[in-house]
């Protein structure tokens, strides 16, 4: 059970590199460093830079699988569960940005391919959650599945450092328009006063604090 946590206290700390650095690019000795370990330690823990990687993409399919359990959790608010729906989508961008997908597909294409059915299987769920909430009379009759794809597409671009630098946002400020477009998007005009947004704006700044610390 110790040898399990600490893999895992030395995964936390390899992460943020995995995600933004080709993994061709990284050898065990860069594992070592950024892990803050001898390369003596990491051999007792890990057998190689695959197993790592193996490892990661597991952590990362199992964020996929649990990212949605409470949507389907009706005590709670649609407001609420919109929220977490957001930060989850947001999540997914920031954990496994297009460098890491594009690089796993190239490298690692079988653990690429159970990393998207993973991705699919939640966009299944969301569907089910936008489709119940037109059900509900508290969404607009909006297309599911464009829902789920425009939820991508435009988190991935306003994540890009680029995106702030063309078009004088912060990255809070971004995501923070693009939430309030959503909602008024999705949410009929009587369900709107469901959704605070004095509670998203500090969701998106804990999310942002976290993932740039």
């Amino acid at each position: 059970m110790k040898k399990i946590e600490n893999k895992n206290l030395f995964l936390d700390k390899i992460k943020p590199v995995l995600r933004k650095s080709k993994f061709s690019t990284i050898n065990m000795d860069d594992m070592a460093r950024h892990m803050d370990i001898s390369k003596v330690t990491l051999y007792k823990y890990f057998s190689s830079k695959d197993e790592i990687i193996e490892m990661f993409v597991d952590h990362c399919i199992a964020f996929l699988q649990n990212a949605d359990v409470q949507l389907q959790d009706e005590g709670l608010s649609w407001g609420k569960r919109f929220h977490m729906l957001y930060i989850q989508s947001l999540q997914c961008v920031l954990y496994m940005p297009d460098i890491l997908l594009e690089d796993l597909k190239s490298v690692y294409p079988v653990l690429y391919d159970r990393l998207v059915t993973a991705e699919l299987e939640r966009h299944r769920n969301l569907r089910r959650f936008y489709e119940a909430g037109v059900e509900k009379n508290v969404f607009h009759p909006v297309n599911s599945t464009l829902s789920v794809v425009q939820d991508d597409l435009m988190l991935r671009q306003l994540v890009e450092p680029s995106f702030a630098v063309r078009h004088d946002f912060s990255l809070k400020q971004a995501l923070f328009e693009f939430y309030k477009m959503k909602k008024y998007q999705l949410f009929v005009p009587d369900m709107l006063d469901s959704v605070d947004d004095a509670e998203m704006e500090e969701l998106l700044l804990q999310t942002i604090q976290k993932i740039s610390y």
